[in-house]
Order: C-alpha cells, then sequence, then structure tokens
C-alpha cells in the first residue's frame, strides 16, 4: 500500500489549507522528514514533511489549490512497489473552490413544469432560462431574476430579455418610484427592479453608483480564511468562557522616563529601538511569574499551567489581527524581547509566520495607544485565560498640597476566563502589574 499524504491539522479553527508550493516532483526520491510541500491557511505558511521515504509517486492536488484539512493530495510509493492506475486514495480530493478560467457553459437541462412566478420569487434561477436567453443577459449583466418569462411554464425566452434590454429605465419604474426618482436626483438606469415583469419599486431605490463607490456604501465584502477564523476564534471564544473585567489607571511617566534615558545608549550598543510594548510584555512576564494561574489553560476538568511564558502582542493587518507570541519572555532579556517583537510585528504583516509562533502563546497584549482610545474590552485568544487591554496614555490633571499638576496616565484593562481565575486572583495580578510599571528602575534593573 502506498503511503498517503494529507493536508495535516493546522488549529482548532482551520478547516482548509491551500497548496502554494511543491517543493518534490513526480518521480522525485523523498526521504521521511523532508519537506514535501508549503501550505498556506489563515495567512501562516507551513511546511508539510514527508511521513515515509520512497518515491514521490502521485501528485493528487496542484498549487494554488484549497482543500479541507486531512485530504490526501500525494501518494509515495515505499520499497519499490508500483501503484496501480485505478487507486483510489482514502479519502479523495475534492475539486478546487476557485479556478483560473470559467468552466465551459453547458447546455440547460429541460426545466421541470414549474407554475409561473413572478420575478424577484426566490425560485427564478437561471435554470428558467433558455440558453441563448441567458447568455444574453449575462453579456449584458442584466439579472434574470428581475425578468418574467413567457415561455411555458414561465421559462424565460430570448425575446424576453431583449424586451428588457430595449425598454427605457423611466418606463419599468412605477408613477411612485418615477417621483422619488425625479425628487431626489437618483438615476433610475441600471437599477433592478423587483416588481412585476421588473418593475422598479420604491423600495428598490438606492444612491446613484457614484454616491455609493465615494461612501463605500452598497457593497458586499467576502470573508477571507483569516476573517472567518477571526469570526469562530472570537465567537467560540465569548460564548464559551465566561469573561470578567478589570480596570486601572496606571501612571506612565516613571516608564516614559526611564525609556527616554536609556534610549540613546540602547540603540548605540544594541542597534535597536525599545518600545513601550516592549517592557509591557516583560512586566506582563514577569507579573505571570509571580500568578502562574494566568499561564494556564482550561483542559477537559483540568487546568494546566504551561511551563513556558510565551506572551502574545495583537498585530492589527488591513483584513484583521494576528497574534504572534514571542517565546520565553519570562527569560528572555529585553534586546531579545525587542528583536523577537520587531521580526515577529514585521512577519505577520508579510504573512510569513510559522504555526508554532501562532499557537504557542499564553497571555495575550492587545495594545490601543496610538489610538484615540481611553479604554477597551478584549476577547480571550482561546485557548489562553487572560488578555490585557492598553489604552493611549492621556495627560490628566491632579493636586498635590493643593498645586494642580499635570501627569500621564494610561487605563489598562484585563479580561479573564472565570472557569480558571476569580477576581481576587485578577485583582491581585494587575495590581502587581502596575507596581512593576510605575516603579520600572527596579522592574528592569538587571534587564
Amino acid at each position: 500500500m502506498p503511503e498517503e499524504v494529507v493536508i495535516p491539522n493546522l488549529g482548532i479553527t482551520v478547516e482548509n489549507g491551500k497548496i502554494i508550493e511543491w517543493s518534490k516532483n513526480e518521480g522525485d526520491t523523498v526521504e521521511k522528514g523532508e519537506t514535501l510541500f508549503v501550505v498556506e491557511a489563515d495567512k501562516v505558511t507551513t511546511e508539510v514533511e514527508s511521513p515515509a521515504s520512497g518515491v514521490l509517486a502521485r501528485i493528487l492536488v496542484e498549487t494554488d489549490t484549497e482543500v479541507p484539512v486531512f485530504t490526501v493530495v500525494a501518494l509515495i510509493a515505499v520499497d519499490g512497489e508500483q501503484i496501480p492506475d485505478d487507486y483510489a486514495p482514502s479519502k479523495p480530493p475534492p475539486a478546487a473552490k476557485e479556478s483560473a478560467e470559467p468552466a465551459e457553459e453547458k447546455a440547460a437541462p429541460e426545466p421541470e413544469a414549474k407554475p409561473a412566478m413572478a420575478p424577484g420569487s426566490q425560485e427564478v434561477s437561471e435554470g428558467l432560462a433558455v440558453p441563448a436567453a441567458r447568455k444574453l443577459a449575462n453579456d449584458h449583466g442584466l439579472d434574470l431574476k428581475t425578468i418574467a418569462g413567457t415561455g411555458p411554464d414561465g421559462v424565460i425566452q430570448l425575446k424576453d430579455v431583449q424586451a428588457a434590454l430595449e425598454a427605457p429605465a423611466g418606463a419599468k419604474a412605477s408613477t411612485l418610484a418615477r417621483r422619488v426618482a425625479e425628487k431626489e436626483g437618483i438615476s433610475l438606469e441600471g437599477v433592478e427592479g423587483t416588481g412585476v415583469r421588473g418593475r422598479i419599486m420604491r423600495s428598490d431605490l438606492k444612491p446613484t453608483a457614484q454616491e455609493a463607490v465615494s461612501s463605500g456604501l452598497d457593497k458586499v465584502i467576502p470573508m477571507d480564511s483569516m476573517r472567518k477564523a477571526i469570526a469562530k476564534r472570537m465567537s467560540d471564544s465569548a460564548f464559551t468562557a465566561p469573561h470578567i473585567f478589570f480596570y486601572s489607571d496606571i501612571l506612565m511617566d516613571p516608564l516614559l522616563s526611564f525609556r527616554k534615558g536609556i534610549l540613546p545608549q540602547f540603540e548605540e550598543t544594541f542597534g535597536l529601538r525599545p518600545s513601550v510594548n516592549d517592557f509591557l510584555i516583560k512586566a506582563v512576564a514577569l507579573t505571570i511569574l509571580e500568578h502562574p494561574i494566568f499561564n494556564a489553560v482550561l483542559n477537559g476538568d483540568e487546568i494546566y499551567i504551561k511551563p513556558r511564558v510565551n506572551v502574545c502582542l495583537a498585530v492589527a493587518l488591513p483584513n484583521g489581527l494576528i497574534v504572534p507570541a514571542l517565546d520565553g519572555t519570562d527569560r528572555a532579556g529585553l534586546v531579545d524581547i525587542v528583536e523577537q517583537r520587531t521580526d515577529l510585528v514585521q512577519r505577520a504583516r508579510d504573512g510569513k509566520l510559522t504555526r508554532d509562533e501562532m499557537e504557542r502563546g499564553t497571555f495575550t497584549v492587545s495594545s490601543l495607544a496610538q489610538f484615540d482610545i481611553t479604554f477597551f474590552t478584549s476577547i480571550l485568544n482561546p485557548p489562553q485565560s487572560g488578555i490585557l487591554s492598553v489604552g493611549k496614555t492621556r495627560d490628566e490633571l491632579y493636586l498635590d498640597d493643593g498645586e494642580v499638576k499635570s501627569r500621564k496616565t494610561a487605563s489598562f484593562g484585563l479580561a479573564v476566563d472565570h472557569r480558571v481565575i476569580d477576581g481576587a486572583q485578577a485583582a491581585a495580578f494587575l495590581q502587581s502589574l502596575k507596581a512593576k510599571l510605575e516603579n520600572p528602575n527596579f522592574t528592569f534593573l538587571h534587564l
């Protein structure tokens, strides 16, 4: 029996993967553990290794093809065996979801006898049009659902499409629709009517195409794989883990002054520029060492405290959010943290993160300090039990012995999974983090 190569499990929320590159060709000799192909899912690329040594006898799924996980994508002949031409994989690969070229149009089957229906009905479809009518409508971008067929059983004939194309827009509009269009300056050209025989009704009137484009309204945005994964993960988190939230204002002047003081020498010595987030990541890791329950995940009826503290930093992308994790932040020095954070953020934006970098995180930091957002709540990044939200640093007036002074303050929010962490534990964590950030000279003394 040949060794079947499959798309591996790429994460708890990932359903499909796209092969973007084959490292071997059919007929090549492969060794167990050698990279066979590269698969992409949720904007993360992963190298898939050969499960056995032998000859790559057959590639079943070509590049740029998206298939479900565990689909058999190749066959490896082991010990010189020959694979029969009629060999059927245990799970044959389905056809690609998208094709560069549209499939050749086939003749429409004879429609089943159905009563005539008004245009706009959900049952009206391209199957109720003769091929010539369907082609003419497609060539002119005309929706067949707006046309009433005059053929037997409501089948749309060629003449029905021709009549719809020749009819002036105004003639296809109701009196009320025409009056409203004239009053509001809305063009009836291109408006699809939902009334009988495609008649334009008042409810069909929308902003003109130019207005819609300029405002960004009236459009459909398909969800890509990243947005689908975000939607699933956040829904699972929101409806599975009972969230509780805690907030505290933290004085930022000490940390900002500390960073300003070491920045010139740090840049000159290491060629790196530490950000406020770098200090924050380290402070969070040190606080987790004092409160290990924040490094825990719920595993059935058990709470498992993971052995390594890997703090995640949320990175905003044009089409979503990605949360890579820095490795070993409890033991890492500030130089290591700056290097890791810089590298991960750049590769996150380039879509070059590995699956391990996406899934090894134990706690997340989400900062909107660059926006005019004072505080916000965050949804847990499953299966983690805690996430810290950081708002903008703002100027705040206060009284000091009767004298009005100004100081810089930021609001921090902590969301935790109440199944794992109790309120008192969360309050103690936030209080300990506050103490570290407000006394950076001692916190970062040995970094």
